[in-house]
């Protein structure tokens, strides 16, 4: 994955034998469609639903994305029978960190996949080089990704504010997560810069 002109290697693949984060195909569309929801639509600030065309539109912005080295390098998470039960990814914001975001489709909440697919994708960008914090923004009121986030060791640090789609100012809550512990002054703060 590349970003400000160094190149980033994540694994194709990870696994705990309990979950697998993939590249997507085209034919995880309906899949994918099938399982977006109101709350999905809500969380990604989504205007509307989206269409079979647009569903394979965005995942082959997904696939091109891995295959041209990033900013953003997306995993789909399939359960242990191969089903597509979400997804994952990971995002350069600095040169040192990076935000990740998840989601899971409704008829598999609830059995510990975001966790699981969180604590795999950190895991992973624990080991780039230059990478020492994984941020996540989460709404406040989303409280089972909040438990996630934690349950995957993300600390709540703060608030940030993201533009919403009508332009206003919206507040998230603030998750970290050392990935190279031994860079951070505290756990669960990121340092502060030298001067």
């Amino acid at each position: 994955m590349q970003h400000a002109g160094r190149l980033l290697g994540l694994p194709e693949r990870l696994s705990d034998d309990v979950i697998l984060l993939d590249g997507h195909v085209l034919a995880d569309a309906e899949a994918h469609l099938a399982g977006e929801d109101a709350e999905m639509l809500l969380r990604f600030e989504a205007p509307h639903a989206a269409t079979l065309d647009q569903t394979r539109a965005a995942i082959g912005r997904w696939i091109a994305a891995r295959s041209a080295g990033g900013p953003m390098f997306a995993y789909a998470v399939r359960n242990a029978a191969g089903e597509l039960v979400g997804g994952c990814e990971l995002r350069l914001a600095a040169p040192d960190s990076a935000d990740v975001s998840y989601w899971v489709f409704p008829a598999f909440r609830g059995q510990g996949y975001a966790r699981r697919a969180l604590t795999l994708l950190c895991q992973a960008a624990a080991k780039l080089d230059e990478v020492c914090w994984a941020e996540a923004h989460i709404d406040a009121d989303n409280l089972a990704s909040r438990r996630a986030a934690e349950r995957a060791g993300f600390v709540e640090t703060g608030v940030v504010h993201h533009r919403g789609p009508s332009g206003a100012l919206v507040p998230r809550v603030l998750y970290t997560l050392a990935l190279k512990p031994e860079l951070a002054r505290y756990s669960g703060q990121r340092p502060t810069p030298p001067s």
